[in-house]
């Protein structure tokens, strides 16, 4: 059976794709405020290998017991993010990434470490359990031997610098904006990788925590910098630290698009 177009497919064509094209502009053209614009600019991942993780510091696990970065590191490497528990937007993606990314791993999860630190000095052990229960409902045991933690703000502020981790607090919001990635760390603290965006991989992960355990210290990797900040939901516009996400998927779908059409009109004229 053949379908029957009542528009023209060229001009169909032609519909869609300015349309797609003109959907993302409009995205594209939404300007945030300058003040969220001076934040996201004190925002960034220095990469600092060779740098020490500071082992004294201390941190609460979701059962509210103490944990010092020294136990982290003591005698395997340390998968190391920084996030925010009640970030309403890129910090679930990235730990469901990092889920994902080292359940594919060729060996066994005990012989590292992953630790998930709050950014936020106001989250507790309570939103480190609610975070590590999700974690685990959607994961299941690839992330039982995970360590939530909070801390108090002089010791997220002194791992925060250690690792090269700059955000920014908006008072008036209670938002927080930071990069996202992960810092790998060999035994005894010194950080040897970077993995910084959305999506580490399973190869890189595993060469990471390979070269780690061995102390080998990696290279710096070319920097792109995926930004989270907020979501505003009276004007239903995100910022400009997704919005570059949103300019990339709405590329990808134009394309996507296009690509339907050419195999329709290859249908249509067969």
């Amino acid at each position: 059976m053949r379908f029957r177009f009542s528009v023209p497919l060229p001009r169909l064509s032609l519909a869609i794709v300015w349309l797609s094209i003109g959907a993302v502009s409009l995205a594209a053209s939404a300007s945030p405020p300058t003040s969220d614009s001076e934040i996201l600019d004190r925002v960034d991942y220095e990469q600092r290998i060779g740098n020490q993780l500071p082992r004294e510091l201390q941190f609460r696990n979701a059962q509210g017991e103490l944990i010092s970065i020294d136990s982290l590191t003591t005698d395997k490497p340390l998968v190391l993010a920084l996030a925010w528990y009640n970030c309403p937007q890129l910090c679930p993606m990235l730990l469901d990434r990092i889920a994902d990314t080292a359940a594919d791993l060729p060996f066994d999860s005990d012989e590292y470490r992953i630790a998930v630190v709050s950014i936020a000095p106001e989250e507790g052990p309570e939103d480190a359990q609610r975070i590590h229960a999700e974690l685990r409902n959607r994961h299941g045991a690839a992330t039982r031997d995970w360590q939530l933690l909070t801390g108090k703000k002089p010791a997220i502020a002194a791992l925060a610098d250690a690792a090269g981790f700059r955000y920014a607090h908006d008072p008036e919001t209670g938002d927080y904006a930071h990069p996202a990635g992960v810092v790998i760390a060999a035994p005894g603290g010194q950080i040897t990788h970077y993995l910084l965006g959305m999506r580490p991989e399973t190869p890189d992960l595993r060469l990471a925590l390979v070269e780690a355990s061995q102390g080998k210290l990696g290279s710096p990797l070319q920097k792109i910098l995926v930004r989270c900040y907020r979501f505003d939901p009276e004007t239903g516009q995100y910022n400009l630290a997704v919005m570059n996400l949103l300019r990339f998927a709405g590329g990808g779908s134009v394309l996507a698009l296009a690509g339907a059409i050419v195999w329709l009109r290859r249908k249509e004229h067969a």
